[in-house]
């Protein structure tokens, strides 16, 4: 995955640098995620295998840049520091447990590349990749651990933007991730795997040079 995002990053800034006569713009925006987990544990010695899903909302920042030719087409990225997955407590339903385990979940380092086409009314839609590091954290009766893992996934989204004074415009956006599936192998043997999908309603801020 490492290499498709340094490939999407370096075409996104080879357009920064190509399209001298482009405007930048520069912003922060504020996602209302609503992230839909689903996984399954197979544990290590008897196969068991237990299901679970998760819907989980959280708010959180990020900030994003842009360059935007004449015609309204153009290219971003945008950085969000962290979001949660989800957690969860677990019965000792198991004879492998001698108690109940604990485990938690959390998108970080996530990214988006992603190109933008927007009309003279300020309507626009957004196509690209997100990128993201899950870190996992546990307390297991088994002493198992489950390593961090990546995933990626193709992004679509529609949104309406308003120019305000001074070079600073406002918009409101939806879109929807779907990630590809992530399999985390733990110390022991047993073995995580989750589909997570995310739909966002975004507002934000930004300025144009």
């Amino acid at each position: 995955m490492n290499k498709l995002k340094t490939l999407a990053l370096a075409i996104c800034l080879s357009f920064f640098a190509s399209v001298a006569s482009a405007e930048i713009r520069m912003g922060v925006s504020v996602h209302a995620m609503m992230l839909e987990t689903s996984g399954s544990e197979t544990l290590r010695t008897s196969g068991n295998v237990t299901n679970k899903s998760v819907d989980e909302t959280a708010t959180v920042p990020s900030i994003f840049i842009e360059a935007v030719n004449s015609d309204g087409l153009g290219v971003g990225i945008d950085y969000v520091p962290v979001a949660e997955l989800g957690s969860g407590t677990g019965d000792d339903d198991d004879a492998e447990t001698s108690g109940a385990n604990k485990a938690s979940a959390e998108l970080t380092s996530h990214s988006t590349v992603y190109a933008i086409a927007q009309n003279e009314n300020g309507l626009f839609v957004k196509v690209g990749m997100a990128f993201a590091d899950v870190d996992t954290t546990e307390t297991l009766a088994t002493g198992d651990t489950y390593g961090n893992a990546s995933t990626e996934g193709l992004m679509a989204g529609i949104g309406l933007s308003r120019d305000l004074a001074n070079g600073m415009f406002v918009r409101g956006e939806l879109s929807h991730v779907d990630y590809d599936d992530i399999s985390i192998t733990s110390t022991g043997g047993s073995t995580v795997k989750a589909s997570v999908d995310s739909t966002n309603v975004t507002l934000s801020i930004g300025k144009s040079f």
